[in-house]
């Protein structure tokens, strides 16, 4: 008892005297940065996340040169809400204790969201609480259900419990939030603030306490369940300080960017593979990376090196893999992914870097320009390509902004950083505070106007006027690179991370994958069409022959398959319009023969389904517009094409040995066909022109006509004929007899 008293003790000394410093923290730890930790709590908090996070804050510890002096508790991973049901107290309880044996560490929660249920015990174990604007805590037990009993209540209101220990002067607030007949009262104990359960108000003034005011606050009714907002925890003094952005939270506390971007995986030895992504960015290739990082996870690798050689594209695929990138890092099989630049990271290749843990780029190119001088450094952003469509641009910039800000501030970025790529009017200033130089940050121009009694300019990071674009060592600077190579050799950026090049493994696409990318090249994709169509043709001009048909089939299909990978609306629009088509054309030469309507609006729709196909996307600028017709006017001097080279082929086909087996061979050609039942040839076929016949079935538009002893399949010229009609042969070509009624 007289341990566990003296721990108390020592505890709430060292928790009053943390409190009491907090408004001094960020002149002391700007001293230091680099040594914080930032950890994300997982919510759910199983035994599997719980040993995560021990283990990455005991690696941290470990680590003499780098030893956190401050370790930050998120518990809203996601920016989402996060609570705890009854079944994970366990979990809860265990974090919460490990946090609070840490006492030579200034712990620190992160109340940026909604925290409640049993995930509010490690919040209130950590010595200090700070919050987001948005940030709420509270309701371990829901309003209108039952209050906690045993040993669950007693973590929170035994004065030897974990609240009890961390923080004795808030004992009462914590039994605030799960029972709500607390009656809640501020008091003094000595020179120090208190609140009591009014209930117990004997008990504490017999300890030596006074009750100040007899009235509950009221944000804190009784009868009522304690969830209190972040300006709530400030009145309370339970929350000292409120962030805005997470980059302030890092200011205050001395971190780097870098500090929300470390190893997800410390304790797991280094296996290390690198992929190379090029081309543009589209959902296919989206799917294709991931396939290939699913894989190197399951292999246990623990550090991808992304190098990024790509450029344009699909902006919303790109922001699709940039988040599926950053999920890799969570978990016990977390995937540590560094973006290598080693020439350009424009437009889609920028968003895809705010994904990665950490970004590396080379100041130097191995090659020179032409005249002989250097080559220029590594650039990051440039969204001139998007931003020139328009007036502001192709894209909605403000909803743009609203999207890639919180992922870059999931990485420590600056979300300032998105304003400068998208719009060319925001000017970007480095700035540090009047009395600390250490304490630098990024804001507007506006910003920066508006404060400079506080703070000082140091250069302009971006002028207005143009996209932000950063060279190697200004993205260095600013603390957006983590590293800079000399070379666009990436043995260099192993030998940064203490890798053996020899074990680093080369990621590459599946066989399946670059089947699709040598699909999906223009020249590929266009001999692709022209077949299809060709085969097409040839199937209706030449029934029964079948081959062309399968042929036509093959290639549509390849051409979707690649350039969708079955993903996307775009991809079931294209498909449905493709559809839709190809039955206005079977219409046009089956049913309503010589109409042409339904037939042009077939061709002309299955046209718009492959432009839309290989395009990727509506267009919604006068640019884009002329680009998607100059795609369908391609394919269109492709079906252009098929359509002689498909007469050509019917022409002399029966003529070319061994290919002339693809058409149907007249019965009569064969020893021993029985006469009365033969096809004709195309002599006999031609030998018909001007005979007369009866129909024997009903020609809609093809059927059998009886010349004579024989049944010979014809096609009418337009419209049904009934069985029993006279007919003409007024036209023979090949082995096609075509006949009208008379």
């Amino acid at each position: 008892m007289a341990h566990a008293a003296f721990r108390r003790g020592l505890v709430e000394s060292a928790a009053v005297f943390a409190l009491a410093l907090l408004p001094a923290a960020p002149a002391a730890a700007q001293n230091a940065v680099g040594k914080g930790l930032y950890v994300t709590v997982p919510n759910p908090l199983t035994s599997d996340g719980y040993k995560s996070v021990k283990n990455r804050v005991d690696a941290a510890r470990k680590q003499t040169d780098r030893k956190p002096n401050v370790i930050v508790f998120d518990f809203n991973p996601g920016e989402k809400d996060a609570a705890a049901s009854a079944d994970e107290f366990g979990t809860n309880y265990d974090l919460a204790d490990y946090i609070a044996k840490l006492l030579d560490t200034t712990t620190v929660a992160y109340v940026h969201k909604k925290v409640s249920g049993h995930t509010v015990l490690p919040v209130l174990a950590c010595q200090q609480i700070v919050c987001g604007n948005a940030g709420q805590l509270g309701e371990v037990v829901a309003q209108g259900e039952p209050a906690l009993t045993g040993y669950r209540a007693e973590a929170y209101t035994r004065a030897d419990g974990i609240v009890g220990q961390v923080r004795p002067a808030y004992v009462a607030v914590a039994r605030k939030m799960l029972d709500p007949n607390t009656q809640l009262r501020k008091g003094k104990k000595g020179n120090a603030d208190w609140f009591v359960d009014y209930r117990d108000r004997a008990a504490f003034e017999k300890d030596g306490g006074k009750i100040t005011d007899t009235s509950p606050p009221s944000f804190a009714p009784d009868n009522r369940i304690g969830l209190f907002s972040a300006d709530q925890l400030r009145e309370l003094e339970l929350s000292k300080s409120t962030f805005q952005t997470r980059q302030e939270l890092l200011d205050t506390y001395g971190l780097s960017a870098a500090a929300l971007r470390e190893d997800p995986a410390p304790d797991r030895p280094a296996l290390a593979v690198r992929y190379v992504l090029k081309g543009a960015i589209d959902a296919g290739v989206r799917e294709a990376v991931m396939r290939t990082v699913k894989d190197a996870v399951r292999k246990k690798a623990t550090l991808l090196i992304l190098q990024l050689e790509c450029a344009g594209g699909d902006l919303d695929a790109a922001r699709g893999l940039a988040e599926d990138l950053h999920a890799l890092k969570g978990g016990d099989d977390g995937l540590k992914v560094v973006a290598f630049i080693p020439d350009k990271a424009p437009d889609t290749a920028a968003i895809i870097a705010l994904g990665c843990s950490e970004i590396v780029m080379s100041k130097r190119k191995d090659a020179t320009t032409s005249g002989g001088d250097p080559a220029e450094e590594a650039v990051f952003g440039d969204f001139e390509a998007v931003l020139g469509r328009g007036n502001q641009g192709g894209i909605n910039v403000t909803l743009w902004e609203q999207s890639l800000k919180p992922l870059a501030e999931s990485q420590g970025y600056p979300p300032v950083l998105v304003e400068g790529m998208l719009d060319r009017n925001v000017e970007i200033v480095h700035v540090h505070k009047q009395n600390d130089r250490s304490a630098g940050r990024l804001m507007t121009g506006d910003e920066y106007q508006q404060n400079r009694r506080e703070w000082v300019s140091d250069f302009v990071v971006k002028p207005k006027g143009q996209p932000l674009k950063l060279t190697a060592s200004k993205a260095e600077e600013i603390g957006l690179a983590r590293f800079t190579v000399d070379t666009r050799d990436p043995a260099e950026v192993y030998a940064k991370y203490g890798l053996d090049p020899a074990k680093v493994k080369e990621a590459a696409p599946s066989a399946l994958d670059r089947f699709a990318e040598f699909l999906k090249i223009p020249a590929v994709t266009v001999l692709l069409v022209v077949i299809g169509f060709t085969g097409l043709i040839l199937e209706l001009k030449v029934p029964g022959t079948t081959v062309p048909g399968i042929v036509a089939a093959l290639c549509f299909i390849m051409v979707f398959w690649a350039h969708t990978q079955f993903s996307g609306q775009i991809a079931v629009l294209a498909g449905l319009l493709f559809v839709l088509g190809l039955i206005l054309i079977l219409l046009e030469v089956f049913v309503l023969p010589g109409i042409g309507a339904a037939g042009i609006c077939g061709v002309l729709l299955m046209l718009a389904a492959l432009g839309l196909m290989t395009f990727n996307e509506i267009p919604e600028t006068t640019e884009g517009w002329v680009k998607f017709g100059g795609r369908i006017a391609t394919y269109m001097m492709g079906m252009i094409v098929s359509v002689g080279l498909a007469f050509l082929i019917a022409r002399f086909l029966p003529n070319i040995p061994y290919a002339n087996r693809l058409m149907l061979i007249p019965p009569g050609d064969k020893p021993g066909a029985e006469a009365e039942l033969a096809l004709p040839g195309a002599a006999l076929a031609a030998s018909l022109l001007g005979a007369v016949g009866t129909s024997v079935t009903v020609l809609r538009p093809a059927g059998t006509v009886r010349f004579g002893d024989q049944f010979i399949d014809v096609v009418t010229d337009g419209g049904f004929i009934p069985s029993g009609a006279r007919v003409q042969v007024i036209e023979v070509e090949g082995t096609r007899i075509v006949v009208k009624e008379v």
